[in-house]
């Protein structure tokens, strides 16, 4: 005749259909068994039967109302059912009677978490591990409220608690590589990823931080293969068909990136970010009129986005722009922060800023060591990591906060300003020795008030460097891709205006798009 023991073993086993059948049948014979509804009521509670499991615990408890073990799970149950305020009474009754039940004290935090009152969560799950100090579960759930109250150096160090105690745990490693992401410590996140992949092949969430963390570091065709497997875990999720259009868009593979956007659209149509995405390589792709249809309804979507409002304007032919708004610019590089660099030195080639250096570096030697160097339009540094030293003085100055916010990471800056580059200049008097605008003009269309501003700027002598995408036609236009180009002639002509002197000009490539040198002028001029 089968045992209880055999039935235990069983459940343990999890061949819980048989497990439950075996404890009714044992039941039957044996009603007044405590343990067997025990352990009943922990099946039902294991398979989500929550009244079921309820009915067991009371059936137990009538029999033996002192057991401390079912009214600790019988208050699980309840609290599983949202009935918090019993629950919390069983729990309290339990610490009166039994005040060293380390996993009452657990409990209780757990319903403390579910209602925000975070400190008396914090002293619930302290007092548990005061009294168990190997109380794996407190120390996460006490993680875990750190995390919520965005006290991340607490959670870290409990999670490392954790680790000292069970390497292997699933949990902590998982938290930790969350908030290292937070804190863009993606490498470190990683580690902690792939810890838990190697055993959890199949964990979606994993997968999918493991390919945003490889991302965030440039490492684009790792992170499309970390999206890939994760795409066969859940295939009707639209962040990763979005995630991968961005990729293939990086790697150039245009095509391949619209049909990924085309994927999340079918899935959301309201998903904006994909219809505007798609807009921008349509707009490469097939021209203004097919771009048009996904910029509209990305603003049917969002009706007040300045940026989706812009390229539309740009591209209705009867709009005529003289400037780019301020909030349009600001909006489109916060956007694009995250990925600048990567995207500008990897994919588009962008050599610039070291050309710039070059320049100044062959007419004067090392003279900008020691000068007032100021930075338009500044962006993530990359102009910026070239003059600084320390013995010269460097200021940047860009619309977009989440920009500076990159450059003032790498500490090469002596200051940071948010700010529009005509306002910035209005308020500066033969401050400068040298100014650096490299890839800004594309934002600014007339350029009249830079170069009188600019003028004002430059100490006597003082160089200004800068550069614009070339215009076939005469003055300055807007392009279909929301950047202005302008003709040499017009360029000139401000120049001779200001009393500028040219020092040097040369036609150059300013980056790679699609495979296609796109051509500007690289200045660099002198106040007479």
């Amino acid at each position: 005749m089968i045992t209880l023991d055999d039935i235990q073993k069983l459940h343990q086993a999890g061949q819980l259909d048989e497990a439950k059948q075996g404890y009714f049948d044992w039941i039957k014979i044996n009603p007044r068994d405590v343990t067997a509804l025990h352990l009943l009521g922990l099946l039902n509670a294991e398979i989500g039967e929550l009244d079921a499991a309820q009915d067991c615990f009371t059936q137990a408890l009538v029999l033996e109302p002192e057991n401390v073990n079912i009214q600790l799970h019988f208050a699980n149950v309840l609290k599983a059912k949202g009935f918090y305020d019993q629950s919390f009474d069983i729990l309290k009754k339990i610490l009166h009677q039994h005040p060293t039940f380390s996993a009452a004290y657990n409990n209780l935090g757990t319903i403390y978490f579910i209602q925000e009152k975070w400190q008396e969560a914090i002293s619930s799950f302290q007092s548990a591990i005061a009294i168990q100090a190997n109380y794996i579960d407190a120390y996460y759930n006490l993680a875990l409220v750190y995390i919520k109250i965005n006290q991340r150096v607490d959670a870290i160090r409990i999670c490392e608690a954790i680790l000292e105690l069970a390497p292997q745990h699933v949990g902590a490693h998982f938290q930790l590589a969350c908030v290292f992401m937070q804190q863009d410590k993606y490498q470190v996140a990683i580690e902690h990823l792939s810890i838990i992949a190697q055993s959890h092949t199949s964990h979606f969430e994993t997968k999918t931080n493991l390919a945003t963390c490889l991302f965030k570091l440039g490492k684009l065709n790792e992170a499309k293969f970390c999206y890939l497997e994760a795409l066969s875990l859940s295939s009707s999720d639209t962040q990763i068909f979005f995630n991968l259009g961005v990729i293939e868009a990086q790697l150039g593979h245009m095509q391949v990136a619209m049909d990924y956007y085309e994927q999340a659209i079918k899935i959301d149509p309201n998903f904006f970010e994909a219809h505007y995405n798609l807009g921008v390589l349509l707009l490469r792709a097939k021209g203004p009129d097919a771009a048009l249809i996904c910029f509209h309804e990305a603003l049917r979507i969002q009706p007040t986005n300045t940026i989706v409002q812009h390229l539309i304007d740009v591209l209705t032919p009867e709009k005529h722009l003289s400037t780019l708004p301020a909030d349009f610019v600001s909006s489109l590089f916060d956007s694009y922060a995250d990925h600048y660099d990567v995207h500008l030195t990897n994919i588009l080639q962008y050599e610039l800023p070291q050309r710039i250096y070059q320049w100044i570096v062959e007419l004067t030697g090392k003279a900008y060591q020691e000068w007032n160097i100021l930075d338009l339009g500044c962006g993530t540094g990359l102009c910026g990591k070239l003059f600084k030293t320390n013995t010269n003085y460097l200021i940047g100055v860009d619309l977009s906060k989440k920009m500076l916010a990159i450059a003032a990471e790498k500490s090469m800056y002596d200051e940071l300003i948010l700010s529009d580059v005509l306002s910035f200049l209005s308020e500066q008097h033969h401050s400068y020795d040298l100014i650096i605008a490299g890839d800004v003009l594309g934002y600014l269309g007339d350029l009249s008030m830079l170069f009188s501003g600019v003028l004002r700027a430059l100490k006597f002598a003082g160089l200004f460097v800068f550069s614009a995408e070339i215009s076939e036609q005469e003055g300055y236009h807007v392009t279909s891709f929301g950047r202005f180009v302008y003709s040499k002639q017009y360029l000139d002509q401000l120049i001779i205006q200001n009393q500028l002197a040219i020092m040097r000009y040369e036609l150059v490539t300013l980056r790679i798009e699609n495979n296609v040198p796109v051509l500007g002028h690289l200045y660099m001029i002198r106040l007479k």
